[in-house]
């Protein structure tokens, strides 16, 4: 039904009947975006993640269980992008892939009012869609790297999670509080990697958060 349905909304659908065959064709093809079902025989949706995680930073998006917040928590955790709980509408999912493919996109030129911004050892340039800290490349997701900038460049302001949900996802897209939590930790956890040492992006509790200045 999915690929009869995506391919009508005008994308090309390589389908898999499982997450082992899923894992061959991503290798093979290396397509622009992943929808995996949590529930995949043979190779199961987690593990399917990761292995295409440790290779590249393509959008990720799942599909869980209506009632089952674990599913989107853990999917979220080790790299998926965004997710979409069943029952859904064609029309939802179609809108969440344009989105994540729109942010994918670098701009084909440089933005006068807002296409880098450094602060605090951490550059974000927006034209060539790279984050450095300290001069060392960080591999980001789309969602990371939108996340990043909106807190980045405002340094000192404290946002509040609906309005990160409003520049990663778009205004209107309802995402649970928990899920910018996570990608808050995936982050954090990416540039310690780097500077065991930062500590620039703060929690302001019962909040949100803000990029320390």
């Amino acid at each position: 039904m999915l690929d009869m349905a995506l391919s009508d909304a005008g994308f090309g659908v390589l389908a898999a009947r499982d997450g082992e065959a899923g894992w061959k064709s991503f290798r093979t093809h290396q397509p622009a975006l992943c929808i995996l079902d949590v529930n995949l025989p043979e190779l199961d949706g987690f593990e399917l993640c990761r292995r295409i995680r440790a290779q590249s930073e393509v959008p990720i998006v799942m599909l869980t269980s209506r009632d089952d917040e674990l599913d989107k928590v853990v999917g979220l955790e080790i790299g998926a992008d965004d997710y979409v709980s069943k029952p859904f509408s064609t029309r939802e999912l179609v809108a969440r892939l344009r989105a994540q493919l729109r942010r994918r996109q670098a701009p084909q030129a440089p933005q006068a009012d807002a296409g880098c911004c450094e602060v605090r050892g951490l550059r974000i340039d927006r034209v060539r869609h790279e984050i450095t800290l300290q001069g060392q490349s960080i591999e980001v997701t789309a969602t990371e790297f939108d996340l990043l900038f909106a807190l980045a460049s405002a340094p000192g302001v404290v946002l509040d999670r609906d309005r990160i949900v409003d520049a990663v996802y778009g205004e209107g897209v309802v995402v649970a509080p928990r899920t910018i939590d996570t990608f808050v930790k995936r982050l954090r956890r990416k540039l310690r990697a780097v500077q065991p040492d930062f500590d620039g992006i703060e929690t302001v509790r019962s909040v949100g958060y803000r990029y320390r200045p």
